[in-house]
């Protein structure tokens, strides 16, 4: 059954605010400021919308996803 978030709900708003941290963090740089505030964004997302399992996973996922890449450019 397909179900659709209203506009405005809390988890369209969850939503909303995952993808504006995945466009501001999408590339990882290469400083630790910028992982530091990484880090911090993400806890407050977790924070912000009940610090659930699937809002862990979304959180995890991000933070996999910015470590594999960064691993991979030093690699280059």
């Amino acid at each position: 059954m397909e179900k659709k978030f209203a506009k405005g709900s809390s988890e369209w708003m969850m939503f909303m605010d995952y993808w504006a941290l995945c466009q501001k963090y999408w590339v990882p740089e290469k400083s630790d400021e910028w992982w530091d505030e990484v880090i911090r964004e993400i806890d407050n997302f977790a924070k912000k919308y009940g610090s659930t399992v699937f809002v862990r996973g979304l959180c995890m996922a991000l933070i996999n996803k910015l470590e594999i890449e960064h691993v991979s450019a030093k690699e280059r």
